[in-house]
């Protein structure tokens, strides 16, 4: 008894299973004690169409995407760093930066979400939404020394948010 003797003794199982499932050839060969090559040939003999895998990532079964899209829909989250956001998902940054560019290109979550990259910059907008402080003070609790300076940085990233108020703060001191 062949190959073909082994594929026609489970005849009924590996038709459902071609004909129901995505599984790759090579993974039903390995289950059936063949090749991908005899699976796909069984496939052709008995004219079983398979159906489509989905093409791309999918992020609706992506436990780290669907995560991602969760923290970007709370209040103020175009202040979260990169940081921040990788320890709440419990991922590593460089996987979370990959996933978060498929969840900008599909217009899952804003673009200006994960675009902090300091922890202390972070740290500066939550004070400031939290206490409304002058620039300069926020600026020396968190230790940086120029923040209206990363202010005017992140207004020139494609029309960020930039607090108007704190513009407007320093305008009436004559600061700007």
């Amino acid at each position: 008894m062949g190959r073909r003797g082994i594929l026609q003794g489970k005849k009924d199982d590996l038709i459902k299973e071609l004909k129901e499932s995505t599984v790759s050839c090579k993974k039903l060969g390995e289950k059936y004690g063949v090749s991908r090559q005899a699976v796909y040939g069984f496939c052709k003999r008995h004219g079983i169409k398979r159906p489509k895998r989905p093409k791309g990532h999918q992020v609706g079964e992506c436990r780290l995407c669907q995560k991602l899209v969760q923290i970007s829909k709370k209040p103020h989250s175009e202040f979260i760093s990169i940081h921040t956001i990788a320890k709440e998902a419990r991922e590593l940054k460089e996987k979370c930066y990959h996933h978060l560019r498929m969840l900008k290109d599909k217009r899952l979550v804003n673009e200006r979400f994960g675009r902090l990259k300091s922890k202390r910059a972070e740290k500066a907008y939550a004070i400031y939404f939290k206490k409304r402080l002058p620039i300069r003070t926020i600026g020396w609790k968190v230790g940086i020394k120029n923040f209206q300076s990363l202010i005017e940085s992140i207004g020139n990233w494609d029309g960020i948010f930039r607090p108007p108020s704190m513009i407007i703060m320093q305008k009436r001191k004559g600061r700007i």
